[in-house]
């Protein structure tokens, strides 16, 4: 395993995939990694469903907004938000606010980056995408009141395609101390 900085440094998006297939053993450590993902009040109120099939890849990734820019993963991973599994059972991590909004969307994000950052420790590239709900929740036959947030492609980068840089902001230009915008 790398330094966890390196690691999210290392991980990127993926925006061309070769044809080599994700083993099982590693498609276990990436579900895993999401399942051990922290969830508010500990309502783990997630289902994750693994999709090899080829045309459905296809179909999903082009509900997704931007999913035309994508060629199609060997493997994809709906990660579902199941409504009557989430927080507000009287514990919410956003007082005042609908905890189904709020905590499952940080929560089903903490799954997703626990599951990203696996792939990566295991040398496998990934997609992340965000589909159009009608249209997913029609393929994925999910429930009405249940929501697919992010489907995750994963795979191997097909060599010599181009990848775009990756910059981030300096650490002044995103950190403060005791008050907004105050400088150290």
């Amino acid at each position: 395993m790398k330094d966890f900085l390196s690691l999210t440094k290392a991980r990127k998006t993926t925006y061309e995939f070769d044809n080599r297939q994700v083993s099982d053993a590693a498609l276990g450590k990436i579900l895993d990694a999401g399942r051990w993902a922290p969830s508010c009040g500990n309502s783990q109120s997630w289902h994750f469903i693994v999709i090899e099939d080829k045309k459905k890849i296809k179909k999903l990734t082009m509900t997704a907004n931007y999913g035309d820019f994508h060629t199609d993963a060997p493997l994809m991973v709906a990660l579902v938000l199941i409504k009557k599994l989430c927080p507000g059972r009287g514990f919410s991590c956003f007082k005042g606010h609908d905890s189904f909004v709020h905590d499952s969307y940080m929560c089903i994000g903490m799954a997703a980056l626990n599951m990203l950052l696996e792939a990566r420790d295991l040398n496998i590239d990934s997609c992340l995408l965000t589909p159009h709900q009608n249209k997913v929740k029609s393929i994925l036959k999910i429930k009405k009141e249940d929501v697919v947030p992010l489907l995750i492609g994963f795979g191997y980068q097909k060599k010599g395609v181009f990848q775009k840089k990756r910059d981030r902001n300096g650490l002044k230009d995103v950190v403060s101390y005791e008050l907004f915008g105050r400088r150290k």
